[in-house]
């Protein structure tokens, strides 16, 4: 098996993705027993799938990018929530993020590249004006110039949610989670608008009011519903990323390489279908 190295930048759509009793026994006994557990206690399909895929990603990256058979791999979280590779030969950083109808990955192998990102569903329905001085604090004087400008109600959300996704992408990068003090995070905007077919590189982060050139922010828009943004740090000195647009992978896709290793739980997939769908947590 050839091994992959560099960017790779992962989408699948838990939306759409009806899995039969089956496919969820199969996705279940590739997964560590901490992470199937975890699933189990979710109230709703939608919620629970979200977070099955993140595993399954992150289970695939590290087999392309290592060999390593899936019983092998181990995944652990840092004090502040990230994950990360145990007994790592080399340098393999990943993030993940789902939210709407996407759950997502955006890896770096090889590369000593720390990596971090975040997806927002734009379109998601908010009272503007509560939502707006719920998060007051969040946002900057300037970045809230920035979002407040648009003439409609809906360039604000977009530019809100752009705004919101560009700071979950940096603390997630830096594992310090959101709890952390947002108003010395600020983003300026050079590129109005994103695009599905072009990735905007040119925004800047100032930390503390000063501009900090080590991070690069390149975004998108997963489709029109869904913006995306992916933070990048080189840990030594590197070329700048090259921007990988997002691979949306399917089932199959997704288990091309699965091997399963943990023992069939019948009782675990008939309490998953008897489940409600419904549901949406934005997770990390």
């Amino acid at each position: 098996m050839e091994l992959v190295q560099g960017s790779i930048r992962w989408a699948f759509n838990t939306r759409t993705w009806n899995p039969s009793e089956k496919d969820w026994l199969l996705a279940s006994r590739c997964v560590q027993i901490e992470d199937k557990e975890r699933i189990q206690k979710f109230v709703f399909k939608a919620d629970a799938k979200a977070r099955m895929a993140a595993c399954l990603m992150i289970r695939k990256l590290v087999h392309l990018a290592t060999g390593e058979p899936y019983a092998m791999i181990k995944i652990a979280r840092n004090e502040g929530g990230r994950p990360y590779v145990v007994n790592q030969r080399f340098p393999i950083d990943f993030s993940i993020s789902h939210e709407g109808h996407f759950t997502i990955l955006a890896g770096e192998v090889k590369n000593d590249v720390t990596v971090g990102v975040d997806l927002m569903n734009v379109n998601t329905k908010h009272e503007l004006s509560k939502l707006f001085r719920l998060m007051n604090s969040s946002f900057t004087h300037e970045e809230w110039k920035t979002i407040l400008a648009g003439d409609s109600e809906e360039s604000k959300f977009a530019m809100f949610f752009r705004h919101w996704c560009l700071k979950e992408s940096y603390v997630k990068a830096i594992g310090i989670g959101i709890c952390t003090d947002l108003q010395k995070i600020s983003f300026k905007l050079k590129t109005a608008s994103l695009s599905a077919d072009k990735c905007c590189t040119d925004t800047v982060v100032e930390i503390d009011k000063v501009e900090n050139t080590s991070w690069r922010f390149q975004e998108w828009l997963l489709d029109q519903q869904h913006c995306v943004s992916v933070a990048l740090s080189p840990r030594t000195h590197v070329e700048p990323q090259e921007a990988i647009p997002f691979t949306i992978l399917t089932w199959a896709e997704l288990m091309k390489e699965a091997n399963p290793f943990l023992p069939p739980d019948i009782n675990y997939c008939q309490t998953f279908m008897k489940k409600e769908e419904r549901g949406d947590i934005h997770c990390s």
